[in-house]
């Protein structure tokens, strides 16, 4: 049995180190100009090699994209990334993969970075055998699946390619946001923005709440609105997918690589779903299932609701989001990062608001430690505060049961939790066969 990596994403280098630190083996992360989020990884120059000798450093791999469909005129940015990767290369920094959709990309890295390790992303669509072996006659070591692939799917494709001795890996989401277009070929973003979703800059108008009217052909300009409330509906948003709970079967299907989506969310996301899917997948190889630890932390983040996506088959109305499109969490917020430790005392910056007697949770990459917080300090001016706002690298001093690291980040409940409401993700009907 095969142990698959844990694949997080890492939107800047805060969020690499965050990653690296709470159990991911490896890291994603976008080259300027050449990725599907083009409008948070900038990892130009120093950026890029700090991140690489990190990488080298802690044993970890990195992956970099340049996974959009590119126009004539980008090819012109992608000379200039080679350039650079060659200038890499010669110092024996290299990713250990870079992500391709393109063939004309994928093309100029084979003859001017022949060295690195092409993976063919997401957005090619990939959704059989016959596919995987094109792409590996082009030279492509990995194979990153379209959602819409079934765990059903997956095994026949295993057996398939095993049969006819063709060894690619094979990587998979397993958590995260869905594209209500088939995996990220959508306008409507374009259309309604200007931004070009397969360039690097959806808009992600398919969250927005939009308001629907009929009109009657034989009653034309009165048109009755179609509504699930007054605010209007998210007749296009599509809930998140979680897989934490069915590692065993993505496990038996021989999935190499389990990534988790989310390069554009906040540092304290990566650390939750990190440390979530490294326990469980840890338990999961010895025939375990998640703690409800582990389920709290992975219902501790902001979501819109949870459900298997397509693994065990096409889902239905349960994979669809109706009447919200907020995703805020009820049960926690984001309190801050500890940005220093000296002993039992941290300094942490603060992103939400907090007061006194604010029960808060420090989040370890092995374990959760609760904090009442009866006293605490402005970080710069030493005096003692009743609250607290976050912004502007505001941070706060306060005493904490144990010794602690930097880089940890802390949660805060909410007041207006009454109940701990446990992980939801629809028990979609699995294929007779899987």
């Amino acid at each position: 049995m095969i142990k698959p990596e844990i694949l997080a994403p890492a939107g800047d280098m805060e969020k690499l180190k965050t990653a690296f630190r709470y159990g991911a083996d490896a890291c994603y992360m976008g080259v300027k100009s050449m990725s599907m989020r083009v409008k948070i990884d900038d990892k130009g120059g120093d950026a890029l090699e700090e991140a690489l000798k990190l990488k080298n450093k802690l044993n970890k791999k990195i992956y970099l994209t340049m996974n959009i469909h590119a126009h004539e005129n980008k090819l012109a940015f992608l000379d200039k990334e080679l350039e650079r990767l060659t200038k890499l290369h010669k110092k024996g920094l290299d990713p250990d993969g870079i992500l391709v959709s393109d063939v004309g990309i994928l093309n100029l890295i084979r003859e001017q970075c022949p060295w690195l390790p092409i993976h063919v992303s997401t957005q090619a669509n990939t959704l059989n055998s016959s596919a995987i072996e094109f792409w590996e006659k082009q030279g492509a070591e990995r194979v990153v699946l379209g959602r819409e692939v079934s765990l059903h799917e997956l095994r026949q494709i295993r057996d398939k390619l095993s049969k006819k001795g063709i060894d690619v890996e094979i990587e998979g989401f397993v958590h995260g946001a869905m594209c209500m277009a088939y995996s990220g070929r959508c306008l409507l973003s374009n259309f309604m923005a200007n931004r070009d979703a397969n360039e690097g800059m959806c808009a992600h108008s398919c969250r927005w709440k939009y308001k629907v009217y009929l009109e009657e052909e034989l009653r034309p300009g009165e048109f009755v609105p179609m509504e699930e409330d007054p605010q209007g509906t998210s007749l296009m948003s599509s809930k998140d997918m979680c897989m934490i709970e069915h590692l065993g079967d993505l496990i038996d299907a021989q999935l190499d690589s389990l990534k988790l989506e989310g390069r554009h969310k906040t540092v304290y996301y990566t650390a939750i779903v990190t440390r979530a899917y490294r326990e469980a997948l840890d338990l999961a190889m010895e025939g375990k299932s998640p703690t409800p630890e582990i389920l709290d932390l992975i219902d501790s983040i902001n979501t819109r609701g949870y459900f298997t996506g397509f693994w065990y088959g096409r889902p239905g109305a349960e994979g669809q989001l109706y009447n919200k499109c907020s995703n805020a969490n009820e049960q926690y917020c984001f309190a801050g990062i500890i940005r220093k430790a000296d002993k039992k005392t941290v300094t942490m910056e603060v992103r939400n608001r907090l007061d006194k007697g604010d029960r808060l949770d420090i989040i370890t990459p092995d374990k959760t430690i609760p904090v009442i917080l009866d006293e605490f300090r402005d970080a710069e001016t030493g005096e003692q505060i009743g609250h607290a706002s976050g912004g502007q690298g505001f941070s706060i001093t306060f005493d904490v049961p144990e010794g602690l690291e930097e880089g940890f980040v802390v949660r805060k409940h909410l007041q207006s939790s009454r109940t701990k409401v446990k992980i939801k993700t629809e028990k979609i009907r699995k294929l007779t066969n899987h």
